[in-house]
């Protein structure tokens, strides 16, 4: 196990402030840059720059003063600070997971782009990031559905990733997004791939999402071969996908090739591929017609955690596709259709877990009543762990004291619960969220008033505490 790491801030070389402008420099532990990393102001996100090859970088605006916010990808994410000359330790996480996704190194906006796609993340396709789309030399909104929000996020003071499903629109051209990351073995920096992982994030619809629809498409992992020629149908790729149903509910399912069909009730071929359904399928004619168990519709952050096992041998028989919402088991598709696809036959290699499908939008037929018929819907996405253990993060956000760094800060603060008045051990620059992620109250000093705001759960970030401590406002 390799040893916790924490942020270590270094002052390397001299700052300097020229004509309003803050620069600096960004590596990692090893001495060496780090390109590509978000540098913004931590109280104005608008202001940012991204570092350049050699991890340097300027920020128009500011003074020695300026608390600023550093982010990059597998790296731990410093919320603020005021030195220039900065080291990036290993994001903490991949000490036991494969890979991880705040979106916290992503720049704030209403349009993310394909080309910035490509930049933040080891990807070659993006659909449904604007990237100059026209229609009659207009841009072409409908193509502008991805955007990074500073405001939603599962874990206070961080960052999502937003979501648009068009009015009136359908399936992946039209509707949500759809990316292909390949798992990247962080500290081997090299392409990882696995036949037993877990995959978990966090899923918020809006508070008006219309679950009357028939559903869509939520993201999950998959298989593919990464040197399969361009323009040629990969025999490898699979997908095990789930998607959200009318009234909140979820459905299970395994998508993978279908040249040929391995049993009887192996059936619904489609674009050669075969779909195996899970058990908790509703039967029926019409997908549309049945109401659906409430789950998603709950306002507020969910968690999905799904778990892949495919088979050890041809004819191991213990291959599974199962997942939670909510910290609670809900489906599995079970072993007896992976056999076929673990035994090599006409040229196809075993399949493999490689990349995670990062893919939602509204449809999977062109049924019309899957599109919303008088307004835009949005989603957020956030915190995309892949491990090859449970990860359970349900538990670890809705019992926050349950961690011993949060119990060891939340004794500091006193009176807790309270009716306003929160103390603190030093006088800090501290922000405070609601229960939905939502900054309510930032200031610098030694006492917290929330006289006047509801009573209920709050969570605070502070600069020399970057863990969440719970806030009762009694």
């Amino acid at each position: 196990m390799k040893k916790r790491l924490t942020y270590l801030l270094v002052f390397i070389a001299s700052t300097t402030y020229l004509n309003g402008q803050i620069s600096g420099t960004i590596k990692d532990q090893e001495g060496n840059p780090i390109e590509n990393a978000l540098v913004c102001e931590a109280n104005n996100v608008s202001n940012y720059t991204k570092t350049d090859e050699n991890g340097n970088f300027n920020l128009a605006s500011g003074n020695s003063s300026t608390q600023l916010r550093i982010g990059a990808l597998t790296y731990e994410t410093i919320k603020f600070t005021t030195e220039r000359n900065i080291v990036l330790a290993p994001d903490p996480l991949l000490e036991n997971d494969e890979y991880h996704i705040s979106f916290d190194h992503l720049r704030v906006g209403n349009t993310y782009t394909e080309d910035e796609l490509k930049k933040d993340f080891p990807t070659s396709n993006g659909i449904g990031f604007y990237d100059g789309q026209t229609v009659n030399g207009q841009k072409d909104d409908t193509q502008d559905r991805a955007s990074v929000d500073y405001q939603n996020s599962i874990d206070p003071g961080g960052v999502s990733l937003k979501v648009k499903y068009p009015k009136g629109l359908l399936k992946t051209g039209d509707s949500g997004i759809d990316t292909r990351i390949p798992l990247m073995n962080t500290f081997k920096d090299n392409y990882y791939e696995s036949s037993d992982l877990y995959l978990s994030y966090w899923i918020k619809f809006s508070d008006d999402f219309d679950f009357s629809l028939c559903g869509g498409k939520l993201p999950s992992l998959g298989g593919s071969d990464p040197n399969t020629p361009d323009g040629e149908r990969d025999r490898n790729r699979w997908k095990g996908r789930i998607m959200f149903r009318k009234g909140g509910g979820i459905q299970f399912y395994m998508e993978l090739p279908g040249e040929q069909e391995p049993a009887d009730d192996a059936a619904n071929e489609d674009e050669n591929e075969l779909r195996f359904w899970g058990n908790r399928v509703v039967d029926g004619d019409n997908i549309c017609s049945f109401e659906y168990e409430n789950y998603l519709r709950a306002q507020g952050w969910h968690n999905i955690e799904l778990h892949y096992v495919l088979e050890s041998s041809p004819n191991g028989n213990d291959g599974l596709f199962e997942g939670w919402v909510d910290g609670v088991n809900y489906d599995f598709v079970g072993s007896d259709y992976f056999n076929y696809y673990r035994n090599p036959s006409e040229n196809r290699e075993n399949i493999t877990i490689n990349h995670i499908l990062i893919s939602t939008f509204l449809g999977g037929s062109d049924i019309d009543d899957y599109a919303p018929k008088d307004k835009d819907y949005y989603v957020w996405f956030d915190e995309f762990r892949v491990s090859e253990q449970r990860i359970n993060e349900w538990d670890f956000y809705t019992n926050p004291l349950s961690i011993e760094d949060h119990n060891t800060i939340a004794t500091k603060i006193f009176p807790n619960p309270s009716k306003g008045l929160y103390n603190l051990p030093e006088k800090t620059n501290w922000v405070v969220y609601d229960i939905a992620g939502r900054k309510i109250k930032n200031g610098s000093s030694k006492i917290i008033d929330l006289t006047g705001y509801s009573k209920g759960i709050y969570f605070l970030k502070t600069e020399k505490f970057d863990v969440a401590s719970k806030l009762i406002l009694q």
